[in-house]
């Protein structure tokens, strides 16, 4: 086999899986087989990782929840410099110990990444990502949300023009009595799990003696306080984008699901007839009275995660019905006011990295306004305060590193799982997007 063959082998191999190379180069008058191509693949060297300023580290599932490696990008050359196999201190510290000029390490929250930063570049300022900032706050807000539940549904019920719930049939009450014997199944669960915690029982074998996952007893230990009932969100549908046209034409006195079907099919509906006949019950529930869209987006009052992630989001990315929908839980509760102040003034110190001074004005809010969730997430950010001060201060965020774990993602399906790690590892780093930019890179200017 000749060197120009060897390398066009190589050339075609790095960029998509073994078989669909060898069906290509086939197409182009070189027949060969997927494992040829494989094996000439790992016979490549790796590339060069030159030098480092700004590092961007995170994580990637070889298979969630089991196995989990690191990727580290480059974020001034938007290009990953390297990928490695597991996900440890040890792994990551060795590498950055061998990276002196790194500058910027941008990294989540988890402790595993700050340790490895602190120790293996401790010349390096740390950044902590924005989005995972924003997350964690969303999670804090999901767990003042928990305690308001009446809040919610009453907020819900005003918009949805009913003064009261609709009433209760048979299969809807054995629905709610079976709900309500899960949650007390939980919440004796809960009660077993921290006794034995108490006792001096280790988590593992809090696990066997239960019956539960090891990560069952690790999130029920993280809150004290037994587990509210869980409440019932409403799902998307389909038909969402037409329902403002369909109340229209029902208060118009246009009844027959036929006649509306062929109305919203020619506006690019693309749903069964079913579907509408379903959904146009709830209408009919209503009789003579005029219906809304709030009259079915909010015929079950939002969950705390989604009011949550409501109110995080940018004013200008929610719909009309959330708008009204937090408006109206604003006017009806003054602490319910005060944690949407604080979110919106969150979001906005996030986006705009309004930095330190502003996030110590934020926090001073926060411990004033008594909200106990809040307050503890703002409590834990003091052992990465540093970290975090820069996340609210400097451009560099993860969100490169994100993408380029969704393209680790794609190359590893594409390989339908038999890709190993070091087959992997050449196609991520001698992909030539990533030679390109590598390429690019090193005909700039270096830095002084």
């Amino acid at each position: 086999m000749t060197d120009r063959l060897v390398e066009a082998l190589q050339s075609v191999g790095v960029t998509t899986s073994g078989a669909d190379a060898a069906r290509i180069l086939s197409s182009l008058g070189m027949p060969t087989t997927a494992k040829t191509i494989i094996r000439h693949v790992l016979h490549l060297p790796l590339p060069d990782e030159g030098s480092v300023h700004e590092v961007g580290l995170d994580e990637w599932a070889w298979k969630k929840g089991h196995h989990y490696g690191t990727i580290l990008v480059n974020l001034a050359e938007r290009r990953v410099v390297q990928l490695l196999a597991d996900r440890s201190v040890e792994t990551s510290k060795a590498w950055l110990s061998t990276h002196p000029e790194i500058q910027i390490v941008s990294r989540d929250r988890g402790k595993l990444f700050r340790e490895a930063a602190t120790d293996g570049a401790p010349q390096a300022q740390q950044v902590v990502d924005r989005f995972h900032l924003q997350k964690n706050f969303a999670e804090a807000l999901e767990k003042f949300f928990r305690h308001k539940t009446r809040v919610l549904k009453a907020g819900a019920r005003s918009l949805a023009g009913k003064a009261r719930p609709a009433t209760r049939t048979a299969a809807v009450q054995k629905g709610e009595q079976e709900r309500r014997a899960r949650h007390r199944q939980r919440v004796a669960i809960h009660k077993r799990v921290w006794k034995l915690y108490r006792e001096g029982y280790h988590k593992e074998q809090i696990a066997q003696r239960i019956g539960i996952s090891s990560q069952s007893v690790y999130r029920i230990l993280k809150q004290e306080t037994a587990p509210p009932p869980r409440q019932r969100s409403r799902s998307h549908s389909i038909l969402d984008p037409y329902l403002s046209y369909l109340s229209e034409r029902w208060n118009q006195g246009c009844h027959k699901a036929r006649q509306v079907y062929e109305e919203i099919v020619a506006q690019g509906y693309t749903g069964s007839r079913r579907t509408l006949e379903m959904r146009l019950r709830t209408f009919r529930t209503h009789g003579a009275h005029p219906v809304s869209k709030q009259t079915v987006t909010l015929e079950k009052p939002p969950s705390a995660r989604s009011t949550a992630l409501m109110i995080v989001r940018p004013v200008q990315n929610r719909t009309p019905e959330q708008t009204a929908f937090l408006e109206h839980l604003t006017q009806s509760d003054s602490i319910v006011a005060k944690a949407f102040t604080l979110a919106q003034d969150f979001g906005r110190l996030l986006r705009k990295r309004e930095g330190l001074l502003r996030l110590e004005q934020w926090k001073t809010a926060v411990r004033a306004s008594g909200i106990a969730e809040l307050i503890a997430f703002v409590d834990g950010l003091a052992d990465d305060a540093e970290a975090v001060a820069n996340g609210c201060s400097m451009t560099w965020s993860n969100g490169m590193v994100e993408g380029f774990v969704n393209k680790v993602k794609a190359i590893k399906r594409s390989s339908y799982g038999q890709a190993g790690f070091p087959l992997l590892q050449r196609r991520v780093l001698l992909h030539p997007a990533s030679r390109k930019k590598e390429t690019a890179s090193i005909s700039e200017p270096k830095r002084v």
